[in-house]
């Protein structure tokens, strides 16, 4: 932690952490939402444990479970709700994350606005304001799964990509060939095809735009993203 300047950090008691949980509802519920059964073999209250939210200079929030005297903290990734029901703990958890997916997306927008001219746009079958935003890699299973999908985002969606090379040198190489590509294409027709086809096995360009590949890689990333594929859902 002595690598992250904190700038903002907000802490905050739960006196509810000094309850007990009622072990056997624990277990059933979460039997229930796992299919596995768990056995509860602690289940101590804690009344000296706070939740610390701090802020990187990046802008991103991170969430820790603190004892009261500072000298011990646990990270908290996310949770798992066993309830409908609002804690507190629950609010600041779902805060952070919903905080730093609106920040990525706003800084990914960004990205997608200074590359306009190398983001590829589809519009969607009927006229529409909904847009889905891609940040994709030619290389990337999860990638391909989406753009599989592509006919089922355009029915009610338009749809635009803004590629990078995340994956290694053949990553960089086929990306590159698809910005070169990508100025070639008008129709929407021609565009759609172009993104399946460089998501294909057999794609191997010879020739490609290597400097705006790792610009626009590099941005990304500088950007907070740093895994694809990326999606954004506007209306």
């Amino acid at each position: 932690m002595k690598q992250i300047f904190v700038f903002f950090i907000f802490v905050c008691s739960f006196c509810n952490f000094a309850l007990a949980l009622d072990t056997n509802a624990l277990q059933k519920r979460l039997k229930e939402l796992t299919s596995v059964d768990f056995k509860v073999v602690s289940n101590k209250p804690a009344s000296d444990a706070s939740l610390l939210i701090v802020q990187s200079p990046s802008g991103e929030r991170l969430i820790f479970l603190a004892s009261s005297d500072g000298s011990y903290i646990v990270p908290l990734n996310g949770g798992l709700p066993l309830s409908e029901a609002k804690s507190a703990l629950r609010a600041s958890v779902e805060g952070v994350s919903v905080y730093n997916k609106d920040l990525k997306d706003s800084n990914a927008m960004k990205v997608l606005q200074k590359y306009t001219n190398y983001t590829l746009k589809i519009p969607a079958a009927t006229k529409t304001t909904k847009t889905t935003y891609m940040v994709l890699d030619t290389m990337c299973p999860y990638c391909l799964q989406e753009v599989n999908k592509l006919d089922s985002y355009l029915k009610d969606s338009n749809v635009e990509v803004l590629m990078v090379a995340f994956l290694g040198a053949k990553s960089q190489k086929r990306t590159a060939g698809y910005y070169e590509e990508l100025q070639k294409v008008t129709s929407r027709d021609d565009k759609i095809k172009l993104l399946k086809k460089v998501f294909t096995k057999e794609y191997d360009p010879k020739t490609g735009n290597d400097k705006i590949t790792k610009e626009i890689t590099e941005s990304t990333i500088a950007a907070g993203i740093e895994g694809v594929p990326y999606m954004i859902f506007r209306k």
